[in-house]
This record gives C-alpha cells, sequence and structure tokens, in this order.
C-alpha cells in the first residue's frame, strides 16, 4: 500500500480522553465522581480515517476545514507529527474546532460531551474544499467521503465530488449518515453499519435475510456499485455490482474481545479503500477491512492498526 494516495473527504474533529479511576458517588447528584489520571488527545472523524491510512503505508491528502483556535492548534500539531499534509484544510473562523471528549473510568466509556456547531460553511469556504479537493484527485487514487453530518460534506461539494470523480473514473467510498443519503447517490460503495443501513432503508437489517433485501434496496435507490455493511459481532455482508442476482458475501468474524469501538468504521473504510488503491478486488480488500476492525476494537479509545497488526490478523482469517 506504500506510496499510494487516496483522498479524505470529510468532518475534521478532535478526540479527547479523560481516563481515570471511580471510587464514590457525588454527594451533590446520584452520579459517579472520576478522578482524572492520564488525558489524551487523537485525531478523529475524518482525520482519524486520515491517521489510520497512513498507519498502513498509505499517503493520504485530507479535505476539511480548520478552525483557529486552541484545539485547531493540536489537531495541527497532530497531523505535523503523523506526517499528514495540511495543505487541503480550509480556515473556517466561523465556527469552533469539533470537540469528543470521552470520559472512561475503569476502561468503561462513562460519558462523552460533544462540542460543535455544524452546519454548511459559507461560499467561501466551500469554494476552498471545492479547490483542496480537485487538487487532491489530480493525483489520488481512490477517494474516501466520511461524513459525521457536521457540515463538510453537503450538496455543492458533493456535487464536485461526483464530477471530478467521473472525469476521472476515480472510485469514491462513503461512510455514511442517513440524514445525508441523497448526497451519496450514484457512489461507488458505501459502509453503513447495520443500524444505519436500517435508518437508510427504513427496513429491518438484523439477520442475514434482512441485510440481503435492505442492501439490495440501497443500492438500487442510490445507484451504487457496491455496498459494505458491517455488522458488529455478526461480521461483514459484501454486495458487489451484480448483487441484484446473487447473495452477498457474508464474511464472519473472529471472536475477541471488545474494548471500544470509537472510530471503528474509520478503520473499515480506510483498510479498505487502501486495499483498492492498490489494485486489490473487493473481496480482498474487505476481507483486509475485517481484519482491521478485529484488531482496533481489542484497543482502547480510537485508534489506528499497523501493517504487521493487520498482516497477522488476515492470516488468522484466512487460516479459520
Amino acid at each position: 500500500m506504500e506510496g499510494r494516495k487516496v483522498a479524505v473527504l470529510g468532518d475534521v474533529m478532535l478526540d479527547e480522553y479523560l481516563f481515570g479511576e471511580v471510587s464514590r458517588i457525588s454527594p451533590e447528584a446520584p452520579v459517579p465522581i472520576v478522578r482524572v489520571l492520564k488525558e489524551r488527545s487523537v485525531l478523529g472523524g475524518a482525520a482519524n480515517v486520515a491517521a489510520n491510512l497512513k498507519a498502513l503505508g498509505t499517503e493520504p491528502l485530507l479535505i476539511g476545514t480548520l478552525q483557529k483556535d486552541v484545539a485547531g492548534d493540536r489537531l495541527l500539531g497532530l497531523l505535523t507529527e503523523l506526517g499528514i499534509s495540511i495543505s487541503g484544510l480550509v480556515l473556517d473562523a466561523s465556527r469552533p474546532t469539533i470537540i469528543k471528549t470521552r470520559v472512561i473510568g475503569q476502561q468503561q466509556q462513562m460519558l462523552r460531551i460533544d462540542r460543535e456547531d455544524p452546519g454548511q460553511p459559507e461560499a467561501a469556504v466551500l469554494l476552498g474544499l471545492k479547490d483542496r479537493l480537485e487538487r487532491a484527485l489530480a493525483s489520488a487514487s481512490a477517494l474516501i467521503v466520511s461524513d459525521y453530518n457536521k457540515g463538510a460534506v453537503n450538496a455543492p461539494v458533493m456535487e464536485a465530488v461526483r464530477s471530478f470523480c467521473a472525469e476521472r473514473n476515480l472510485p469514491w467510498i462513503v461512510d455514511p449518515k442517513p440524514g445525508n443519503k441523497t448526497l451519496y447517490r450514484g457512489a461507488t460503495l458505501m459502509t453503513p453499519n447495520t443500524k444505519e443501513t436500517s435508518e437508510l432503508t427504513a427496513r429491518p437489517a438484523r439477520s442475514d435475510m434482512e441485510v440481503t433485501v435492505a442492501g439490495r434496496a440501497l443500492m438500487a435507490e442510490l445507484g451504487l456499485k457496491g455496498l459494505l455493511v458491517t455488522r458488529s459481532e455478526r461480521g461483514m455482508a459484501l454486495f458487489s455490482p451484480d448483487a441484484e442476482h446473487a447473495a452477498p458475501w457474508m464474511i464472519p468474524t473472529e471472536a475477541r474481545e471488545v474494548f471500544d469501538v470509537s472510530g471503528a468504521g474509520d478503520t473499515v473504510i480506510a483498510a479498505f479503500s487502501a486495499a483498492i488503491a492498490v489494485g486489490a478486488d473487493w473481496r480482498e480488500a474487505a476481507m483486509l477491512a475485517n481484519a482491521a476492525a478485529g484488531v482496533v476494537v481489542a484497543k482502547v479509545g480510537t485508534a489506528t492498526v499497523t501493517p504487521a497488526e493487520l498482516l497477522e490478523h488476515y492470516r488468522e482469517q484466512e487460516a479459520n
């Protein structure tokens, strides 16, 4: 995967973690008191997708907005530390950096605090995003759209995505939010989880048959070439272009202890897209994505997967 470029368009954010211990209940209200022992800040949202690509040896081209505040400076520092280019980021002075703060006590997430001001950016920022997108796609082998429904993924920008990717015959792969469904029409592939699949189709999507019916309906409605439904402990379901006539390929997951699913979807779409960028077929890419998810959920907090970890788990998966 080394050397290939994959563009990432989406909502850039900072993930904060407060790790502590709980020994008593507050006298002020029936809530636990967490004594913070350690703090950690990592890249979140589309920036975490970029971090996952970088960890896999791919060169990410991150496109999104950046805010000039304390959290924005920390984001810049984290991106720079990892060697991720910031040339695709557009300054948006109209809103603060998106921050998700998770409070962890005894290795259990107790609370999440979101600080954000979502909404479509102003006209000048939109122009900047389209300009950065066009520049990035000139050298990219694939595009990831990482939509957290905070504003970076919007109708004007997605019109540009469809146009630029069609001109260059580039695959574009979406991690969706159901409320923005119409923005993804014509995507090469989407990676919803079962809850999102159910919301996108207004159908149940729990059993193999339900996932099959819902997946086919979603592909037909949005004109998708493919679909990779992540199903937690049930693994994944891969729909290819002939899904109307063939059953999806069901990929079982490997049994392992799950510590944290934060950012697992970011890891899935990064691993799948990185594999596609170097010429893997969809089944190979889905197997790698499944293996990557199995590794990352065993880590605490938003995390990435190294090639060595991925290869080891992929081999275990193939053997079973």
